[in-house]
Parts: structure tokens; C-alpha cells; sequence
């Protein structure tokens, strides 16, 4: 890999650190309900 490719690949690296995600498997909903809920809980502070 070139030189350009592995600095961008670390500072996609650095950035993602700060960013936190979540998933959610084997759990056979809709993606519409899916989608509700996630609108739902997006922004909301964790306890």
C-alpha cells in the first residue's frame, strides 16, 4: 500500500476512535420498525 493510502487509513483510524456504534444481530424485525427505533434512541445520553 502507498504512503498516502496507509496515513489516510490511520487517520480514518483516529476519527472512528471517538465514534461510538452499536449493532444489533439475529433479531427478525423490519427494517422500517428497525429504523423507528433507531430515530428513536439516536441523540438520547447514555446512563
Amino acid at each position: 500500500m502507498g504512503s498516502r493510502k496507509t496515513k489516510m487509513a490511520e487517520n480514518i483510524k483516529e476519527s472512528r476512535k471517538n465514534l461510538v456504534t452499536a449493532k444489533l444481530n439475529n433479531c427478525p424485525t423490519s427494517p422500517r420498525k428497525m429504523r423507528i427505533v433507531a430515530d428513536l434512541v439516536r441523540g438520547k445520553e447514555v446512563d
